[in-house]
Formats: C-alpha cells, sequence, structure tokens
C-alpha cells in the first residue's frame, strides 16, 4: 500500500521539481489502500488510481476467533525451518582483527 502521487503533485518549491516531473510516470504511486479481515479476505479490496477515504467495521469476536488460528506449535516449532539463539555474551562496540 502507498499514497496516490501524481506528477502534478510534486510542488514547485520542492529543488529540481522540475527535473523530477520530466523523470516520473504520470502515476509514481498507485495507493492500494485496503481493508482486510480477521481472515484475511477483502472486505474492501485495494482502491488503486483514486482517492478514497476507507472505512469499515470489523466484528471484533472475528478477529479474537481468528487469533485463535495462530499455531506456535505447528510449523513454528520445527527446527528445520525455525531456530531461536540466544547469545547472552556481553557485546562489544567493535571487534578489531589482524588478519
Amino acid at each position: 500500500m502507498s499514497g496516490l502521487l501524481r506528477r502534478e503533485d510534486i510542488p514547485a518549491h520542492i529543488p529540481h521539481a522540475d527535473l523530477l516531473r520530466d523523470a516520473l510516470p504520470e502515476v509514481c504511486a498507485d495507493g492500494g489502500s485496503c481493508i482486510a479481515a480477521p481472515d484475511g479476505s477483502w472486505v474492501l479490496p485495494p482502491c488503486v488510481g483514486e482517492e478514497r477515504v476507507l472505512l469499515a467495521e470489523l466484528d471484533l469476536a472475528r478477529v479474537r476467533e481468528e487469533r485463535q488460528n495462530f499455531d506456535p506449535f505447528g510449523h513454528y516449532s520445527r527446527p528445520d525451518v525455525l531456530e531461536l539463539q540466544v547469545n547472552r555474551a556481553r557485546s562489544k562496540g567493535a571487534t578489531f582483527s589482524n588478519d
């Protein structure tokens, strides 16, 4: 997601504004704001190429329900996929060697 930015939106007071406008495409950033449901489906799909205020009401019970789908003992516990290492040694700001 990004904001919507057209070439003509670049203000004249920006240094090298003319160079930027010449180098950039007509639409530099095409927006893409959206709202996703707790399960990842679109409540409002990405809005591309236009300015719009998006507003939706989400069911908090569905949010709590989807949080139950997090599986900390599933693929997160596979040592071939994820490994947690804790280094308890005091960190040094810099290390010098003569190599």
